[in-house]
């Protein structure tokens, strides 16, 4: 169900039988009320509650055209049952919110499982954003991915939202890779893996170019130590790894920064 309303907004009508027994049907399209005769022939009964859901990340918001209060608490403690791993949001047709219902967390399950959790206090949110992005980006794909690979790929984006909270970017990098190619691979994704790797790589160099900054800034409020005639030569060298950077050659830039430090180093 989850998969289907990843895909698209799809209609939905619920009730109960004779037997007391959930009935829930859903087809593609805008038009609910046409699945009523079908509840009715298996054996379905009023109330009936019907309408149409999407997903999106990880909401699935269920408009109702008709919600009887019975048929909505029977609807929700049907979806309780199945363990939804997304929060379910009731509305009328008018948008107002009648009722939700949030996923339970697995008891063996002690990784992240939102980017709301995630806290990047201390690190740099250059660093940062980019891989945050491209989970947002990844995790309502993950839905469409056939069953036990669903699961794979959403404990491998836990572990790397996890990585990123532990402040290992370069892992949570690497893994969020990968998790990207396999979505591509079965075709969840508009995106192939070779535009997949292109862009982890420019998200790399992006991340790269805030750290050798970052270096470069603190070399520069490291030389104010340094002898007069030393520290004139040092922030000079200081200048040059700048503008190396800023002309993204960032191999010679290091190289200039590594003699800094260690010139630093020797002065100290």
């Amino acid at each position: 169900m989850v998969r289907e309303g990843a895909k698209r907004r799809t209609s939905f009508a619920f009730c109960m039988d004779a037997k007391n027994d959930p009935l829930l049907m859903i087809q593609p399209g805008n038009k609910p009320e046409q699945l009523r005769a079908h509840l009715k022939a298996g054996g379905g009964r009023p109330p009936m509650a019907w309408g149409t859901f999407v997903v999106r990340s990880d909401e699935m918001e269920m408009t109702c055209e008709q919600a009887p209060t019975k048929a909505i608490t029977g609807l929700k403690r049907f979806l309780r049952a199945n363990k939804p791993k997304v929060n379910v949001l009731f509305r009328d047709d008018g948008g107002n919110l009648l009722d939700s219902l949030k996923p339970e967390k697995a008891s063996n399950d002690d990784g992240i499982t939102t980017l709301d959790e995630v806290n990047t206090t201390g690190i740099d949110p250059k660093l940062v954003q980019p891989l945050l992005a491209r989970a947002k980006r990844i995790k309502p794909r993950i839905a469409r991915a056939p069953g036990p690979l669903e699961r794979k790929l959403k404990r491998g984006l836990s572990k790397s939202l996890s990585q990123i909270n532990e402040g290992r970017l370069e892992e949570a990098q690497t893994l969020l890779t990968v998790i990207e190619q396999a979505v591509a691979r079965i075709g969840a994704d508009r995106e192939n893996a070779d535009a997949s790797m292109k862009r982890s790589d420019r998200s790399r160099k992006t991340r790269t170019l805030g750290a050798d900054v970052n270096r470069a800034k603190k070399l520069r409020a490291s030389i104010v130590r340094a002898p007069g005639s030393k520290r004139s030569k040092l922030d000079r060298a200081v200048h040059v790894a700048a503008r190396l950077l800023k002309h993204k050659d960032y191999d010679k830039a290091r190289l200039v920064m590594d003699r800094i430090e260690k010139a630093l180093s020797a002065i100290v």
